[in-house]
C-alpha cells in the first residue's frame, strides 16, 4: 500500500510527456462505456470545474484554448485523480495510458488527485493547442482503471 501512495504522489510530478500511471483503489461499477462530451460547450473563461463521483466526471464546460485552471472536486466515496492530456494523432486512450504518454502518445497538461470530500486544482502552465483531449482518472481497482469504468471525457479543442 505504501508503494501505491508513493506512485500517486509521483503522478503530480510526471514529466509533461507522460500521461499517467496506474494506481490502486477499491470500487466496482457495471458501466464500462466512456463518456464522450465532444458536443459539450467549451469554456469561455479561464476556469473549468470537474466534479468526480463513482465513476463519472461532471464538467462545467469542456476546457478550451483559454483554460488556465481546472478545479477538481471529489464528491465520491473513493479517492479519485484527474489527468488532463492531449492525445497525439494515431494513439488511443488505452495506448497512451499503457505507454504512460511516452513515445509521443500524449502531452500531459496537468494532473491532480483528491480524497473523498476534498478538492484540488490543476494550473495550466503552457498554451493549449488544438487537438483531441482527455480528462481521465487513472486509479485502478479490482474492476480495472476508473477511466474504463466511465471516468473518462474525450473532446476536441479547436
Amino acid at each position: 500500500m505504501k508503494r501505491d501512495v508513493l506512485r500517486w504522489k509521483a503522478l503530480a510530478a510526471l514529466p509533461l510527456t507522460m500521461l499517467a500511471i496506474g494506481l490502486t483503489a477499491c470500487g466496482s461499477d457495471d458501466s464500462t462505456e466512456a463518456t464522450d462530451s465532444s458536443t459539450a460547450t467549451e469554456a469561455s473563461t479561464g476556469s473549468v470545474d470537474v466534479t468526480a463521483t463513482e465513476y463519472e466526471f461532471d464538467l462545467s464546460a469542456n476546457p478550451s484554448t483559454d483554460t488556465t485552471e481546472i478545479n477538481f472536486v471529489n464528491d465520491g466515496a473513493e479517492e479519485h485523480a484527474l489527468v488532463f492530456a492531449k492525445l497525439n494523432d494515431g494513439y488511443t486512450v488505452d495506448e497512451a495510458f499503457e505507454l504512460q504518454g511516452k513515445k509521443g502518445s500524449a502531452v500531459n497538461y496537468g494532473s491532480t488527485g483528491a480524497k473523498p470530500g476534498q478538492s484540488s486544482t490543476i494550473e495550466i502552465k503552457k498554451p493549449i493547442e488544438p487537438g483531441h483531449y482527455i480528462l481521465l482518472c487513472p486509479i485502478s481497482g479490482p474492476d480495472g482503471p476508473h477511466y474504463k469504468l466511465g471516468q473518462l471525457e474525450e473532446f476536441d479543442i479547436g
